[in-house]
């Protein structure tokens, strides 16, 4: 058989597998009509499909064998410089062979692909897996070492050979403890942590691809069927075959399902690996279940507790008097059919791992009775009377509206990463020397549209501006998949532009594009660049679909140059105050032009935050902003960033506007409407942190960190963990961006709360931030007199910011200055920086509790929090 009929045998099959089975023969007649041959082939695959383990599962030699008469290819006895000593084993993506290198004289684990020829899918997954363990460097992943083709062009590669046994042998060989069992668990969960922080989820954990050496070390294998979570983002219909390629018993219901896989579905898995070692055996026995059986129990049952499974097992686990609430509450919340309600990421799950070996509280509880009372009552609701079914829904519905009213919106994994650096002026010409930010600004823009992408600001990227930078360095620091440079040289009446796009990891060149543009025709050359990006660039990031395909145009010459000069103007104040002035010209001549009068009220929003603007330069911001949502609706940001300051105008009590509940509501459905977009769930995080509501904060915190892991500004979510008490997670992000201020000042902050004073001096930084009391707090830890410290605290003064007023709070109550704290804390809350209920855990408040005027302030505190939340039930009541 040829490899064009095995492809059309496979589609057939692919496609008939997800049908009806009533409606499978038809299809088959319809698409075979003139080869009863090729139905009957598919037919029989389908049969034996139905009878129990998809043949997806199994080598497709076999099946191929076993159907179509393939033949066996002969065996090996060398590949490339190595020796084959004999099979490991074989499966249904090819075949293990323990070989030696006769040079080295070292041991090591082949992976083949045998028959790669029957199946382009299987060719592609085996090639993902090479290119998966590539760039990994982790003790407990087993390492590549090599990888070529035989003369046929059959894939294999070279691999670190793990002399071990599955994880649950070795504990059962070696009779292991709970401890020593965790311990093990720790250390495979740190590799899948690992793993997920390079954006790939491995959907296939189990004992048998964790292997433990003789000296206790594991090793965790076969990324055959792992995914990149950007590809994750597939339709669902488009990863069935992962589905099928799955082992169902560690699987989780929502991937016995088809949905879509992720960073979850990685910790249910390690969930049930994990109940396995405890309780001897695992939550679902399918052993001798159907398919269909199968999947109903994992879907619609709850497992029954490991510590009740253990004491009928009779395990060693079971014997030691331990502390099984905590461990079946480890079990159970990973392996919780509500993936919002399992352990958020792996690091959680492993911090909860350490509590408990470390015999502290858990960050997980057991489910609470209200939630438990509804699942009751959704699943037998048929059996109850009347008058208990509506008691039961109305106690349901009390207790959980609070809870259920603020859950994040659905996430889309990671998406493709990019930074546009400065365009270099080749000849250095001053007529065209402000093309140099405006034209990188147009691809941004153009790429802004485009789905799953994240592209990085150009406050971020607009250091990058010397000639022939280091993009492989520059990526890095960016936390970019890919650069887009390019660099333009005037010519007479003709301006030359080159567009480029380098691949981070490889630092090769992926794209390249020249054109020329009149130099007098900047609206020619704008839409030359959105057509070159759109039609060029952007397919080849994978964005292959925008958002709309009428992005704002100019339409007038003189007011599109005014607006891309004034855009590379920079963000002092005689600068800002000539960009207003070009600005205002350049809407007045083309008032349709959206990206202007975004520039112009972002100039206002500047001046009145940072400068010397006030009121007045945000109520000019104000009275832009709904005039740019009608002329560009799809620009998510500008609508994000609006409504948050939306929210602030309303949380400090300016009237004429939305409700802050209003404005969250709002940006909650932008959430929906574009969840690949992390900025979003950032402002979210943002807006719900100001209100008090560190949980709901945090939950878009970690979505957003799933959209785009790399993404610096994620930094500010340090703050939400912090006031949460969560001090290692709030470093975790602000080491997104170690070298900023704001992560230099926070991260003075989590250590304060953690009672390392010592640290904090010893990594004073160099310039202590202007905001807050940073220099207020050192001059306190450095035992300065007591005048001086209060001479500082009378220097400190109300920021625009509520939320710096809080550190400032923070700061003033730690260096003994009571009064002037509940002075500021007033201050933060009475500007919509609710603080509830941070100001009963924070640490650095201590001192103020038992002060009078305390409990006025935190009624305040409450009563804010409170109306947020009523203004946003109301909103979503309407």
């Amino acid at each position: 058989m040829d490899s064009g009929r095995w492809d059309r045998i496979e589609a057939l099959f692919h496609n008939a597998v997800e049908l009806p089975r009533t409606e499978q023969r038809s299809f088959l007649e319809a698409e075979c009509r003139d080869d009863r041959t090729l139905m009957v082939e598919v037919l029989s695959m389908l049969e034996e499909d139905t009878r129990g383990g998809s043949l997806l599962d199994r080598d497709v030699r076999q099946i191929a064998d076993r159907f179509l008469g393939v033949a066996k290819p002969p065996a090996l006895e060398e590949i490339g410089p190595y020796r084959i000593v004999r099979m490991l084993g074989e499966g249904g993506m090819g075949v293990v062979y323990l070989a030696e290198r006769a040079d080295l004289g070292n041991l090591v684990a082949i992976k083949i692909l045998r028959d790669a020829w029957l199946s382009p899918a299987r060719r592609e997954r085996f090639i993902t897996e090479q290119r998966t363990l590539a760039q990994f460097n982790h003790p407990s992943i087993a390492r590549l070492y090599d990888a070529n083709a035989l003369g046929d062009g059959t894939p294999w590669f070279a691999m670190e050979y793990v002399d071990g046994v599955s994880l649950t042998e070795y504990c059962t060989r070696h009779n292991c403890s709970i401890g020593e069992r965790l311990k093990l668990f720790r250390a495979v969960s740190e590799a899948v942590q690992y793993a997920h922080e390079h954006a790939v989820v491995h959907r296939d954990l189990k004992p048998s691809n964790i292997l433990v050496k003789s000296d206790g070390s594991v090793r965790l294998l076969d990324f055959g069927i792992a995914m990149q979570l950007e590809s994750i983002a597939k339709p669902v219909d488009q990863t069935r075959t992962a589905v099928r390629l799955m082992t169902p018993a560690y699987a989780a219901p929502e991937r016995i399902r088809g949905e879509r896989a992720g960073v979850h579905t990685d910790v249910y898995s390690l969930g049930v690996v994990l109940y396995e070692l405890l309780a001897g055996r695992l939550p679902f026995d399918i052993s001798q279940k159907t398919p269909a059986e199968a999947a109903s129990m994992i879907t619609a049952e709850e497992p029954v507790k490991p510590s009740s499974t253990a004491r009928h097992t009779g395990t060693r686990a079971a014997s030691r008097t331990i502390a099984w609430n905590d461990l079946d509450v480890l079990c159970l919340t990973a392996m919780h059919k509500d993936p919002k309600r399992r352990y958020p990421s792996v690091e959680a799950f492993i911090r909860d791992v350490n509590h408990y070996l470390n015999d502290e509280p858990l960050e997980a509880r057991p489910d609470s009775w209200p939630y438990t009372l509804g699942k009751f009552f959704r699943r037998n609701w048929q059996s109850l009377s009347v008058t208990g079914a509506m008691i039961a829904l109305m106690i349901v519905v009390v207790s959980l509206a609070v809870r259920l009213s603020g859950k994040g919106a659905p996430v889309k994994p990671r998406v493709r990463t990019l930074a546009v650096l400065p365009f270099e002026n080749t000849a250095n010409d001053p007529g065209v020397d402000f093309l140099r930010v405006a034209l990188a600004d147009e691809v941004s823009s153009t790429l802004g549209y485009a789905r799953s992408l994240s592209v990085r600001p150009s406050e971020a990227s607009s250091k990058y501006t010397a000639p022939n930078p280091d993009l492989k360095k520059a990526g890095r620091e960016l936390r970019v998949d890919n650069i887009v440079t390019g660099h333009f040289l005037r010519a007479g009446e003709q301006l030359q532009i080159t567009l480029e796009v380098t691949d981070v990891e490889s630092n090769g060149r992926l794209w390249q594009d020249v054109f020329d543009v009149p130099v007098e025709n900047m609206v020619a050359m704008q839409a030359q660049i959105a057509a070159k990006t759109r039609r060029g660039l952007a397919p080849l990031l994978g964005a292959t679909e925008f958002v709309t395909d009428t992005p704002p145009q100019p339409k007038n010459e003189e007011a599109y140059k005014l607006f891309l000069r004034a855009q590379a103007l920079s963000f002092d104040a005689e600068s800002a105050r000539r960009a207003i002035e070009m600005l205002n010209q350049s809407v007045a001549l083309d008032p349709g032009y959206a990206p202007a009068l975004e520039a112009l009220a972002g100039r206002y929003a500047g001046q009145g935050w940072f400068g010397d603007g006030g009121q007045a330069a945000l109520e000019r911001w104000r009275a832009l902003a709904h005039r740019i949502v009608e002329l560009d609706p799809d620009n998510v940001i500008f609508r994000a960033d609006a409504l948050y300051i939306a929210g602030e105008f309303a949380g400090r009590g300016v009237k004429g506007g939305m409700t802050r509940g209003e404005a969250y509501r709002q940006l909650q459905d932008l959430v929906h409407r574009r969840p690949d977009r992390a900025r979003l769930h950032f402002l979210a995080s943002w807006m719900l942190r100001d209100a008090g509501l560190l949980d709901e904060s945090a939950r878009e915190c970690e979505a957003a960190l799933l959209v785009d892991a790399q993404d610096a500004g994620a930094r500010s979510c340090g703050v939400t963990f912090m006031l949460r008490g969560d001090y290692q997670r709030a470093l975790d992000y602000l080491h997104l961006d170690p070298d900023s201020e704001v992560s230099n000042a926070v991260s003075i902050d989590v250590l304060l709360r953690q009672g390392k004073e010592r640290d904090v001096l010893q990594r004073r930084p160099s310039a202590i931030p202007k905001w807050g009391g940073y220099d207020l707090v050192i001059e306190f830890l450095e035992r300065r007199p007591a005048r001086e410290i209060a001479a500082l605290a009378g220097k400190l003064r109300p920021a625009p910011d509520p939320e710096v007023n809080y550190f400032s709070a923070a700061h003033l109550a730690y260096s003994g200055q009571a009064e002037a704290a509940l002075a500021m804390l007033k201050q933060a809350i009475e500007g919509g920086y609710c603080s509830y209920p941070a100001i009963d855990r924070d640490p650095m408040l201590q001192s103020l509790r038992a002060a009078p005027g305390f409990g006025e302030i935190r009624s305040a505190a409450i009563a804010c929090q409170r109306d947020f939340v009523v203004e946003r039930r109301q909103v979503a009541a309407r």
